[in-house]
């Protein structure tokens, strides 16, 4: 194999993949991404975990096709390295990838893997596919994927995607907090259906493309994302997500309305005493918040802020970071906080947000 390629532009496109790769796995070559040039002038790339894959297709100068892999990582880190312009790679059937530039004046070689020893994606049928906004659903992510631990398998370890034919919504919940977004458009389906999407899915999902539109399909066993000239596939989660619609209240009794980066400002300032819980203690009282905190064994914190509240004086403990979570995925200079009683969940949710309707709800700490 023999290609020519401008380096800004396929530096930008490996870059894409890099979230692929894991530190650890069994098998060496998924470390590795695979190159295939064929004679119309075009490189496919494709790497995978065997859980998701992504691949696209890029404009280069073939002189001979041909197919290899290379450590995704490893290519990506010298490639983007190398000097601007035209970058030439090639491989003679040895394993041997050499990469230099156009003068001659940096030359490299990595040791790659046979091409054919590569997994390989599932097929997507696109011809059926649900065409949704990229906007939108890079803000519902955005809104969700935090509450996701990487830690978490099976059921919680993934957002629950609905599509309908009045548009989509997603949930995402740790057992102790719920994040829900909504973005209302009508869409071509007969039916509704609801899919698990990993958090690390959700992550590649909101880097294969920022303006435009992106087609969706699935079968039996995955989900596929096609942006332009890049597909997204992943396996689906055959698990059943919580009832989390059972934990948002119907209504709420009281509500205060509360000036975003001053209670982030103040939060954090609180937060400064590291404990195990982060627990801060909200009092709202008539056009009042109070956050306090006690570390017995670093100080106490008592900090008030004015807030646009008229209702039943209320004492409630929350996890700190939780509530940093929300105030920093948000774009509204205010908040509404929904509440009924101190045992109750509270509703989160900005007041400027014309684009999803979004809601975060938070179970008070018992402490």
């Amino acid at each position: 194999m023999k290609i020519f390629v401008e380096k800004s532009s396929f530096s930008n496109e490996l870059k894409l993949f890099q979230g692929i790769f894991e530190k650890k796995t069994l098998m060496d070559i998924l470390q590795n991404i695979k190159l295939t040039a064929v004679e119309n002038g075009l490189l496919e790339l494709v790497a995978t975990d065997l859980e998701i894959g992504l691949s696209s297709t890029i404009k280069v100068d073939v002189e001979e096709p041909g197919s290899f892999t290379v450590n995704g990582k490893d290519f990506y880190d010298l490639i983007s390295r190398m000097p601007e312009g035209i970058v030439e790679i090639s491989e003679k059937n040895d394993l041997q990838i050499v990469i230099s530039n156009e003068k001659k004046t940096s030359k490299y070689k990595l040791l790659g893997l046979q091409a054919s020893n590569y997994p390989q994606l599932p097929e997507a049928d696109f011809s059926s596919s649900v065409t949704l906004l990229l906007k939108p659903l890079a803000t519902m992510i955005n809104r969700n994927y935090y509450i996701i631990s990487p830690e978490m398998k099976f059921n919680l370890g993934g957002a629950l995607l609905s599509i309908g034919d009045g548009g989509f919504e997603m949930a995402a919940t740790d057992g102790h907090r719920l994040s829900f977004s909504k973005y209302e458009k009508k869409l071509s389906l007969d039916s509704s259906h609801e899919f698990i999407i990993s958090r690390k899915t959700l992550m590649e999902l909101n880097k294969i493309g920022d303006e435009g539109e992106v087609e969706f399909t699935f079968d039996k066993n995955n989900l596929f994302f096609k942006f332009n000239n890049r597909v997204l596939s992943s396996r689906v989660i055959d698990q059943k997500f919580p009832n989390y619609k059972a934990v948002i209240p119907e209504s709420t009794k009281y509500k205060a309305i509360v000036n975003t980066s001053d209670l982030l400002t103040t939060l954090r300032r609180v937060l400064v005493f590291k404990t195990r819980n982060n627990g801060v203690y909200f009092k709202f009282t008539d056009g009042k918040l109070i956050l306090e905190r006690t570390t017995p064994e670093k100080g106490e914190a008592h900090d008030e802020m004015e807030i646009e509240y008229v209702g039943e004086n209320f004492s409630v403990a929350f996890n700190g970071n939780f509530i940093v979570d929300f105030l920093t995925h948000i774009e509204s200079e205010q908040i509404e906080i929904g509440m009924n009683d101190n045992d109750s969940s509270f509703i989160f949710k900005p007041i400027q947000d014309e684009e999803l309707d979004y809601i975060y709800v938070v179970m008070p700490l018992n402490i």
